[in-house]
């Protein structure tokens, strides 16, 4: 049995014997997603359980992600700064040029992320500083991970979004700068 600790905390994984990576966070929940989740997008700095504050946005954006018109893939996210809620978005299927600035050529068309809605058409003074918080919900309506993409992260960071929060399953979400 080889086991491998990154260099945060409260994420590592272990490896059995031919079988799959399987992920174990700080809070001792098991799961079970490829290690290509993990290599894109902003750095994971922590994993912990939906609590207090973020289960309130949390529960937010699961709420704005069943107004996607998806039926795969239902993206919620929700702007906030200084505890008060800025912005809220789903994703969407449709062009954003605003996105094609942070796209590379093998990612194909920039359509709406729920990041992208999110934060498009406030100021950078308002946005310096917020945080956001990015849900995925499965056909059950449970949390899903929900990463933010290189296009996304990329985006973030240039309107100055301070802290980024996704989902990654019923019971963890993760934080990180992007």
């Amino acid at each position: 049995m080889a086991s491998y600790k990154s260099n945060q905390k409260h994420l590592r994984f272990v490896l059995d014997s031919g079988r799959s990576p399987s992920y174990i966070t700080g809070v001792g929940e098991r799961m079970s997603n490829p290690p290509s989740e993990y290599d894109t997008g902003p750095l994971t700095e922590r994993v912990m359980a939906y609590r207090g504050r973020n289960a309130r946005y949390f529960n937010l954006a699961r709420k704005v992600a069943l107004c996607s018109e998806q039926s795969d893939y239902k993206h919620g996210a929700v702007l906030v700064k200084g505890g008060s809620v800025l912005n809220t978005s789903c994703n969407k299927n449709r062009l954003v040029s605003f996105g094609s600035r942070f796209c590379t050529e093998h990612d194909g068309i920039a359509t709406l992320h729920a990041e992208l809605g999110a934060i498009l058409g406030i100021e950078r003074s308002i946005t310096e500083g917020a945080s956001l918080y990015v849900a995925r919900i499965g056909k059950d309506h449970g949390f899903r991970l929900s990463k933010p993409c290189p296009m996304c992260t990329a985006a973030m960071n240039h309107v100055g979004i301070k802290r980024v929060y996704w989902s990654i399953d019923n019971h963890n979400c993760g934080m990180g700068r992007p």
